[in-house]
C-alpha cells in the first residue's frame, strides 16, 4: 500500500467520523402569564417601527430623525455590530483551507575555518551562490468535533447580539426623547395654568391689603392671601430650572448642544391608547429579549467548543514548490519539491484545564438562562407599570374633570353674586383659586399621561419586529 493510498484511506475514514459535540441550542420557554395584570385594552394603534409617526407632530419627528442620525449612542452601537461581523468573518475562515505563496532569494558563502566544512586532501570544500525559491503550503484543520463549526455559531450569535442590542438601543433612545419632549410641552402648559393662578394671587393680594388698610379684614386673613402669592412666586420661579433640565435632556439625546436646541410649545391634548398586546407577545416585539436568547445561543455553542478541546485534531498540511541555485531552471521538473500530510494532536495531560473550561461553559449557560428570565419578568413588570400608571392617571384626570366643572360654576357664582354687590371682589378671587389650581394639575396630570405612554411605547420594544416577519 503506497504513502498517498494510505493518506486517501486515513482522510476518508477521518471525514466519515466527523461529528459535532455540545448540545444544541434549544428556545427556551418563557412561560409568560395569559394576561397582563392591568385590564389592558383591546383596541388601541399598533405600534410601527418608526411608531413616533402616528401623532402626528412635525417637531416630535424632527427630534427622533435628529437623535438617530447624530445620537452617539446609536454611533457605538452600530460600531460594536461591524466589529461582531468582522470577528464573524474571521472565525467563518477557519473551516476553509489556509494557502499561503512565498519566494525567496538566498545568497549564501560556507566558512573555509568552521569546523563543520567538509575537507578532501587537505582543502576545505566552501559554497559560494545564490539559491532561488518559490513555494505554495497549505494547512487545514479537519473538524472531526465540530469545533470550528461551533465557534462559527458562538460568532454568529454574537453578530446577532450585538444588531439586537443596536435595535434595542434604538427602541431606548427613540422613547426616551419622545418622553423628554412631551414632559417639555407638559411643563409649557404648567406655565401658562401657573402664570394665571399667579395673577388671580396677585390680585387677592390687592383687594386683601386694601381691605385690611380699611380696616375691614384681619392680619391673618393678609398674610394668608400673601402666603399663597409667594408660593405661587417660588413655583413660577423654579420653572424655568425645570424647563431647562428637560431642554438639556433632549439636546444630549438628539446629538446637539443645549444652545443649538430651538422648540416651540404647544398645548397636550390626552393620549391615544396603545394596543399592549398579549405577553407571551413580548419575544416577538422586544430586541432586548431577542438579544438574551442570542447570548445564550452563543453560551450553549461555547460548550461543544470547550467539549472538543478533550479530543484529537486532525490538520492537513503540505507544500510545493520550485527550489534552483539558477534562476533559469527554477521551473523545472528537477528543481519541484512538496511535502504533505497529516499532523495529530491528541491532549494527554494539561492539569485539569480542559474540565475547568467545560465548567466554565456550562456556568455560563446557567447564567444566560437565568439572565433571559430575569429580563423576561423585567419586561413583563415594564408593561404592567405603563398600564397601570395610564389607567390610574386617567382615573384621576377624570376625577380632577369633574372638580374644573364643579369648581367653574362656583366661580360663575361668585362673579354674578360679585356683579349684584352681594360679595367682595375677594370672594371671587378666593372661586378662581380652585379652578385655577386645578388647571395646573391637569397639566402635570397630561404629561404624566404621555410620560407613561412613552414607557408603554419603550416596555412593548418600540415597534420592532423581528427580520423577515
Amino acid at each position: 500500500m503506497n504513502a498517498k493510498y494510505s493518506l486517501s484511506l486515513l482522510l476518508t475514514a477521518a471525514l466519515a467520523a466527523c461529528t459535532t459535540v455540545g448540545p444544541n441550542y434549544q428556545s427556551p420557554a418563557a412561560n409568560a402569564p395569559p394576561a397582563y395584570r392591568a385590564a389592558a385594552p383591546v383596541a388601541g394603534a399598533e405600534l410601527q417601527r418608526d411608531w413616533w409617526l402616528m401623532f402626528g407632530d412635525a417637531q416630535l419627528n424632527a427630534l427622533e430623525a435628529q437623535a438617530l442620525q447624530a445620537s452617539p449612542t446609536l454611533a457605538a452601537a452600530a460600531a460594536r455590530v461591524d466589529r461582531a461581523r468582522a470577528v464573524f468573518g474571521a472565525v467563518k475562515a477557519d473551516e476553509l483551507p489556509r494557502v499561503d505563496v512565498g519566494g525567496s532569494v538566498t545568497h549564501l558563502r560556507t566558512s573555509a575555518k568552521s569546523v563543520t566544512t567538509p575537507v578532501l586532501g587537505g582543502q576545505a570544500i566552501t559554497f559560494d551562490g545564490t539559491n532561488t525559491g518559490i513555494q505554495a503550503s497549505l494547512g487545514w484543520e479537519i473538524d472531526l468535533w465540530g469545533r470550528v463549526k461551533r465557534q462559527a455559531e458562538a460568532s454568529q450569535a454574537q453578530l446577532d447580539a450585538s444588531t439586537l442590542d443596536a435595535a434595542a438601543a434604538r427602541v431606548a433612545l427613540t422613547a426616551d426623547v419622545a418622553a423628554a419632549y412631551w414632559q417639555w410641552r407638559a411643563l409649557a402648559d404648567e406655565a401658562t395654568a401657573l402664570q394665571r393662578l399667579r395673577d388671580s394671587r396677585g390680585n387677592a393680594f390687592k383687594v386683601a391689603q386694601t381691605r385690611f388698610d380699611a380696616g375691614s379684614s384681619t392680619m391673618q386673613d393678609l398674610e394668608r392671601v400673601r402666603a399663597e402669592l409667594a408660593a405661587a412666586d417660588a413655583d413660577m420661579a423654579d420653572l424655568p430650572r425645570r424647563q431647562a433640565l428637560l431642554a438639556n435632556q433632549i439636546a444630549a439625546l438628539t446629538g446637539q448642544a443645549a444652545a443649538e436646541l430651538k422648540l416651540q410649545a404647544s398645548p397636550l391634548a390626552t393620549p391615544p391608547q396603545i394596543r399592549a398586546g398579549l405577553p407571551s407577545e413580548l419575544l416577538q416585539r422586544r430586541p432586548d429579549l431577542a438579544q438574551s436568547l442570542a447570548q445564550l445561543h452563543a453560551a450553549t455553542a461555547q460548550v461543544g467548543i470547550a467539549e472538543a478541546a478533550f479530543y484529537p485534531s486532525i490538520r492537513l498540511t503540505g507544500s510545493f514548490g520550485y527550489q534552483s541555485k539558477e534562476l533559469g531552471d527554477l521551473i523545472s521538473a528537477p528543481a519541484r519539491l512538496y511535502n504533505v500530510g497529516p499532523s495529530i494532536s491528541l491532549p494527554i495531560f494539561e492539569g485539569g484545564r480542559n474540565k475547568a473550561n467545560l465548567a466554565g461553559a456550562k456556568a455560563q449557560v446557567d447564567e444566560s438562562l437565568a439572565a433571559f428570565r430575569g429580563r423576561l419578568l423585567q419586561a413583563l413588570r415594564e408593561v404592567d407599570d405603563a398600564l397601570a400608571e395610564l389607567q390610574g392617571r386617567a382615573t384621576v384626570v377624570d376625577a380632577q374633570n369633574r372638580t374644573l366643572s364643579s369648581a367653574g360654576q362656583a366661580l360663575t357664582v361668585a362673579k354674578s353674586r360679585y356683579d349684584k354687590g352681594a360679595v367682595s371682589y375677594l370672594d371671587v378671587t378666593e372661586a378662581e383659586r380652585t379652578p385655577l389650581a386645578t388647571e395646573r394639575a391637569l397639566a402635570q396630570l397630561r404629561g404624566a399621561q404621555w410620560a407613561a405612554t412613552a414607557q408603554l411605547v419603550k416596555a412593548l420594544g418600540g415597534g420592532w419586529t423581528p427580520a423577515g416577519t
